[in-house]
């Protein structure tokens, strides 16, 4: 059975190519279902949640081997409580105004029973120890629904994306609170779709996600309503297969995806269950 790691891939790495490093081992308090993590690349650190310990972790960018995290967000005070209904899986750093966004789901925030909103917790990015989160974002008025909706950030336009599996609310960045999203995109012309994780590039405003038909699309920060996307890869058509994360690469224009096989009569042409592809996507970075 395969531990819980972090492998890092030169960029042009092909099939079969084996890793460049690989964060793993016990020191590094890294567990199970931790479905994605953040890189800060404004400090070159790598932020991931550890769902089972219930905290945040912080490491080197060239972290390696059973290295220990530079700094764990955990205890009572910071209101993280995930569970084995609702582990954390989903986090997002900002390294231009220093904050990490960790969103959490039914039942993940102490002292709250199972039926209550979720919420976007939101934390000092040098946080350490037991610390309260700086700002929550959380009530009807946000029409932040569902299981920990993940989010990204848009520092150059000061804006707080959210994905609630068929639409984006579109926050100031400080929101806090009970408040209403600045836009919502949604609608069967907008075909946004659930996602484990999306992308924002903020030179262009562009919101890069999966859409319908197994698709990746790209929004505009700037849009509202039921509107189309601006660009669009069909990328289960063109490969075979099942997109479940996606990953942006503005010096080479390029956009990476993580992508799976299901089984059953859903194979990859290929017959390799699981890959990252890389697409070459100018548009979006112009």
């Amino acid at each position: 059975m395969s531990h819980p790691q972090i492998a890092a891939f030169a960029r042009l790495a092909g099939e079969n190519t084996p890793p460049t490093h690989v964060l793993e081992g016990q020191k590094t308090l890294l567990s199970r279902t931790m479905h994605g993590f953040a890189y800060d690349d404004v400090h070159d650190e790598i932020i991931v949640n550890s769902p089972l310990a219930q905290a945040i972790l912080t490491f080197r960018g060239g972290a390696s081997g059973e290295e220990p995290p530079i700094r764990v967000i955990q205890g009572t005070q910071t209101q993280i409580l995930g569970d084995a209904y609702s582990a954390l899986d989903k986090v997002s750093v900002d390294g231009v105004n220093n904050e990490i966004y960790l969103p959490l789901g039914l039942g993940d925030v102490r002292g709250q029973s199972r039926d209550t909103l979720p919420a976007i917790v939101v934390f000092d990015r040098q946080a350490n120890g037991n610390v309260a989160p700086k700002r929550i974002l959380k009530g009807p008025k946000t029409l932040i629904v569902g299981n920990k909706p993940p989010v990204a950030v848009d520092p150059l336009h000061n804006l707080l994306v959210v994905n609630l599996n068929n639409a984006f609310l579109i926050f100031d960045r400080t929101a806090s609170g009970d408040v209403a999203p600045k836009a919502v995109i949604r609608g069967p012309r907008s075909q946004v779709a659930s996602t484990g994780n999306f992308r924002v590039y903020p030179p262009t405003g562009m919101i890069v996600d999966r859409c319908s038909g197994e698709s990746v699309c790209a929004w505009s920060i700037t849009d509202n309503g039921d509107v189309p996307p601006r660009y669009k890869i069909p990328v289960k058509q063109i490969t075979g297969y099942r997109i479940s994360g996606l990953a942006l690469d503005p010096a080479h224009k390029e956009v990476l995806f993580s992508v799976a096989g299901w089984g059953g009569d859903d194979y990859p042409p290929s017959g390799i269950m699981n890959a990252v592809l890389t697409f070459s996507w100018p548009e979006i970075y112009q």
